[in-house]
């Protein structure tokens, strides 16, 4: 039974009753699930939970148990409505006629009943292909990674590039550094396992491939369509956005090493306080943060407060008022976090993605855990992507939304008119792709297929990556269908990218302090190669030693070890001896021979007298 739970209740029982909207403000709900039991706010719940809601409740799942043990359960009261109101449910299992899911989504995607076409893709590209105006992707398009030792890696990219798609051909993942769950000699993989390790309730859009419409299923309904043979398969669907990054399938997937370490996401976007901190100090935001503190104390705090003490407490309490602002920022900044690197897609044979460019100009990894996979690749050339916005803006494929004359325009028919190319390229089971950011594709799936993929921004085709952003904004594109929160993630990317380079800055400043020292060290040590002695003054660039045994090859060959040094010398040049003291800088001998003062003279002994 649902357990509800006041403030009031939790407060002294002889206390007042608070009003109806104090009450609901401190409304708590206890969720259901086994094994959960938590409880919740009902104030902080999307949509928020007041009393009279949570008592229509027979059994309450908070959002966390939902996708694994179902919706909350509504009593059943033929008084209330709500629960005599039906939902309906579109069942493209058992749908034939494509107007009755008009009937429902016209509203959403704004289209009449006599704007949709079915479009048979398979026939389109068979016919396509038949007149050979496909081009084979190996060898023409893309860069062909073999698997044995050639790892395709950041070492890789900066040798070779990453401006066209790149095939790991070998079935080893684990030389690319991805992990895959069911390997090993583990228990088979299958599209109920993910169903189980995401949750069964967990809602995903399904797109109709003959009319390039969506709906949504519960994965445990669009595993009952799979598990329908092929042929009595009434409509053909196909799921390519489901995000378990957050879920147990999550922790059993790892993305290919390289991904991990170019990804703008890993690298940028904070992910710890002092991280924020040091963010927030060089950008120069610290002082309003300390305002901000600051203000709030004088606030909480009597004037009369004036003793070191409480300016102690207060400093103290600013400090920590501080930290958990900045604690609060981190939490919103993970919440916001783009989970875009782990996707899932289960794809029914037969099914079509038509002409797309991902999000953002991301970059993509693509794995077939199981099926085939075939791309028809169209390379992102400015007069390509011009085609490619005015196709997919006034026109469609036959689908909604269509200009007369571009009722039955086809991509590929319009770029190759224009002189472009389209390549076909076919990825089989165990095989791994990574498509460069901006190349416009089609996915066929000839089986049914599951496949684990992910986006991901980086460095290496940033200029391609901007121009998709802005071909987004030209285009008009929705905000469900565009990469999340992507200029907050351009504002981290160009910090780093500030940071980096100041620490560039101080590494090339230490780098010419130590070519400036060491080029000092190099004009004070001895001119002889090889001596590291410092240089003495007056011995002309030579150290002491080297100076006297110069002296003792220009003297003839004297002991140089008897030649005294600069300074302690006699001041005649050519003489080697040591001067005197008293003789004024001269030896004895040359002071007596100089004619500057006579020796000095030398007394008689006195004799004594009686």
């Amino acid at each position: 039974m649902m357990a509800v739970i006041s403030a009031n209740e939790a407060t002294t029982c002889g206390s007042s009753s608070p009003d109806a909207a104090e009450e609901e403000e401190d409304f708590y709900i206890q969720c259901d699930a086994p094994n959960c039991n938590e409880w919740h706010e009902g104030c902080t719940l999307s949509p928020p939970i007041t009393p009279s809601i949570a008592s229509t409740f027979e059994t309450w799942h908070c959002p966390s148990c939902i996708p694994y043990h179902g919706p909350s359960k509504v009593k059943s009261m033929t008084s209330t409505r709500q629960g005599l109101r039906k939902k309906r449910r579109i069942d493209f299992v058992k749908l034939n006629d494509p107007a009755a899911l008009l009937e429902s989504e016209s509203n959403n995607i704004g289209v009449a009943a006599n704007d949709v076409q079915e479009v048979d893709f398979r026939a389109k590209l068979e016919l396509r292909r038949k007149k050979g105006m496909f081009r084979k992707g190996a060898g023409c398009c893309f860069k062909v990674a073999s698997g044995s030792k050639n790892e395709f890696n950041t070492t890789y990219v900066d040798k070779h590039g990453f401006d066209k798609p790149v095939l790991f051909a070998s079935q080893l993942t684990y030389q690319i550094g991805l992990q895959l769950p069911g390997k090993d000699g583990a228990a088979p993989f299958s599209f109920d396992t993910v169903a189980k390790l995401v949750g069964p309730y967990r809602k995903t859009q399904v797109i109709d491939t003959a009319t390039q419409l969506t709906t949504e299923y519960t994965l445990q309904e669009w595993v009952d369509y799979l598990d329908t043979p092929e042929k009595e398969r009434t409509r053909i669907l196909n799921v390519i956005t489901l995000e378990y990054s957050q879920t147990p399938l999550g922790r059993l997937v790892t993305e290919p090493q390289f991904a991990r370490d170019v990804d703008f996401v890993n690298q940028c976007w904070p992910k710890s306080v002092d991280e924020l901190q040091r963010m927030l100090d060089h950008c120069g935001h610290n002082s309003s943060y300390s305002n901000k503190n600051n203000s709030n104390n004088l606030l909480d705090h009597d004037n009369n407060h004036s003793d070191g003490d409480d300016n102690n407490n207060m400093s103290k309490t600013s400090e920590e008022e501080k930290e958990e602002d900045l604690k609060d920022l981190l939490k919103e900044l993970q919440e916001e976090i783009p989970r875009v690197s782990k996707y899932c897609l289960m794809s029914a044979a037969g099914s079509y993605t038509d002409f797309h460019v991902d999000f953002g100009g991301t970059a993509v990894w693509y794995h077939v855990y199981f099926g085939q996979k075939i791309f028809y690749f169209i390379e992102p050339t400015q007069k390509n992507l011009k085609i490619y916005s005015e196709w997919a803006t006034n026109g469609t494929s036959g689908g909604a939304g269509s200009k007369k004359s571009n009722v039955n325009a086809f991509l590929p028919d319009l770029i190759i008119s224009a002189g472009g190319d389209v390549f076909e390229v076919h990825l089989k089971k165990g095989q791994t792709m990574f498509i460069p950011s901006g190349w416009i594709h089609a996915v066929f799936t000839p089986k049914d297929s599951l496949v684990f993929g992910g986006n991901f921004v980086h460095r290496h085709s940033l200029e391609m990556q901007l121009t998709i952003f802005r071909l987004e904004k030209k285009m008009r594109v929705g905000k469900d269908y565009k990469f999340p929160f992507y200029q907050k993630l351009m504002w981290y990317v160009a910090w780093d990218f500030l940071k980096e380079g100041d620490d560039l800055m101080m590494q090339k400043s230490d780098r010419d302090a130590t070519n400036v020292m060491a080029r000092a060290r190099e004009e004070q040590v001895c001119k002889v190669e090889g001596c590291k002695q410092y240089k003495r003054s007056k011995c002309n660039g030579y150290c002491a030693t080297h100076y006297r045994e110069q002296l003792s090859l220009q003297s003839g060959g004297i002991d140089y070890h008897a030649i005294p040094p600069p300074g302690r010398g006699c001041k005649v040049d050519g003489c080697n001896k040591y001067k005197k003291s008293k003789c004024e800088g001269y030896c004895l001998m040359c002071f007596r021979a100089s004619s500057v003062k006579p020796p000095p003279p030398r007394l008689a002994p006195s004799k004594r007298t009686g």
